[in-house]
């Protein structure tokens, strides 16, 4: 073999792996390319039975649990906050039911050993319930709102058996002495009355959780053959939707967590699930009953509630407001249409106020205010910012045209016509016979 021919082979080999690494390298200029498994969301369905729990030992395996279906929700690794949790909780069953004025959810786990004290080295069992105050709001993140807030039930193994088992007419006479500063205790304290096994708490972001002033969720949790039974009650609907879920008929979002006390399980160290949508159904007997929407926005004092047909679903309009534009600023509605106006702040602290409605909703970036009620005054109404955002504050204004309703009016035009043709019909008919 000749020199040049040697020469064209070594040439073509190196172009080849040249042009390969070429390839290659563009191929993957992003990373290793990944395969993804989606997970659709799960759906649980709130149905409705008559019976209602007092939440005695037995009612956590009363008769009621045997007809509501369940769903096993895998669980995975908190990872949203350090310290990550080093033991795993797999799965975890859910039930879920209404009686018309409460709902019931039960979690059922396994778990080798009850873990119901707190020592230095020693943490309790427990589960809870995640579900957003808004229920309009984007879910963003599991057990925690980041863009809006979350009602959280958690319940405790230590509390429960504090609160059910060893309730005593005295409270409590604890040591609160910290190692290794106090050799004995100085000062000693009240265990405060526990009102529940379970803390109904707030948060919004990770290293916010905070109790709410009025507990209202109860709970009760059995240990048997190496699991827990664990079930959660409050009512569907309170008198606090600024900071209480509620639970209306519909679609509702909500997570579940677990803690394992034996593998070192406590605050942000759980095991989690994804976000499940709760299918809540409307009882047979209240079908065409009256219902309560429940207006809110994000401050307190913007709630309200008014009536509205049970099959009647408002018309949402959501308006953006940023310094010192609304978008949309115009908005369009017919007379005697039900309504929900939907504010979100893109930056400030925000407020709409309908003339003529007296109509005034507040937001702000992470809470996001609402309010519904019926277009019933036909005309041209200016809204505009209550509350001061700078400069232009005075120029930020918007206008919502309410028009008649002009279906509404053709059809009583055809029904008015076909009444005075089949008349005269009726009249045409009954000369015709008479001159017969």
């Amino acid at each position: 073999m000749s020199n040049k021919v040697i020469v064209l082979v070594i040439i073509l080999i190196a172009v080849s792996v040249f042009a390969w690494l070429v390839d290659y390298g563009w191929k993957h200029r992003y990373g290793s390319p990944e395969t993804y498994d989606v997970i659709e969301p799960h759906s649980l369905a709130v149905g409705y039975r008559s019976e209602k729990l007092m939440l005695e030992q037995d009612d956590v395996f009363a008769q009621v649990w045997q007809s509501v279906p369940s769903v096993d929700l895998e669980l995975a690794h908190q990872i949203t906050e350090k310290p990550w949790p080093e033991g795993l909780v797999e799965a975890v069953s859910v039930q879920a039911y209404h009686d018309g004025s409460d709902i019931y959810f039960k979690m059922k786990w396994k778990d080798d050993r009850a873990d119901t004290s707190v020592t230095l080295d020693a943490f309790p069992d427990g589960c809870a319930v995640a579900t957003p105050v808004d229920a309009d709001a984007p879910v963003r993140s599991i057990m925690m709102g980041f863009s809006s807030l979350v009602n959280i039930w958690h319940w405790r193994a230590d509390k429960d058996a504090d609160f059910w088992q060893t309730k005593d007419e005295e409270p409590q006479v604890v040591v609160d002495f910290i190692y290794p500063f106090e050799k004995e205790e100085i000062l000693t304290v009240s265990d405060p009355n526990l009102e529940s096994a379970v803390s109904d708490l707030l948060a919004q972001r990770a290293g916010s959780l905070t109790p709410k002033e009025s507990q209202v969720v109860q709970g009760r949790g059995v240990w048997r053959d190496g699991t827990w039974h664990v079930i959660l009650k409050r009512a569907l609907t309170t008198g606090d939707p600024q900071k209480d879920s509620q639970f209306a008929w519909g679609e509702r979002s909500a997570s579940f967590a677990v803690w394992d006390g034996d593998q070192g399980h406590r605050g942000s160290r759980k095991s989690m699930s994804e976000w499940v949508t709760l299918q809540i159904e409307r009882p047979e007997t209240t079908r065409h009953l009256p219902r309560l929407s429940f207006l809110s926005s994000a401050y307190a004092g913007a709630a309200e509630s008014e009536t509205a047909e049970s099959e009647v679903e408002p018309r949402v309009i959501t308006i953006l407001a940023e310094r010192f534009v609304y978008t949309p600023s115009e908005i369009a509605v017919q007379k005697g249409e039900l309504i929900t106006i939907r504010l979100e702040s893109l930056d400030v602290t925000h407020g709409l106020y309908m003339d003529g409605y007296g109509i005034d909703i507040k937001a702000r970036p992470g809470l996001i205010g609402k309010a519904t009620f019926v277009a019933d005054k036909p005309g041209r109404f200016t809204f505009r910012c209550s509350e001061t955002c700078g400069e232009f504050h005075p120029y930020m204004v918007g206008f919502m045209e309410v028009t008649p309703n002009s279906r509404f009016g053709i059809f009583v035009g055809v029904m008015c016509t076909a009444f005075v043709v089949l008349v005269g019909v009726v009249f045409k008919s009954a000369n015709k016979n008479k001159g017969v």
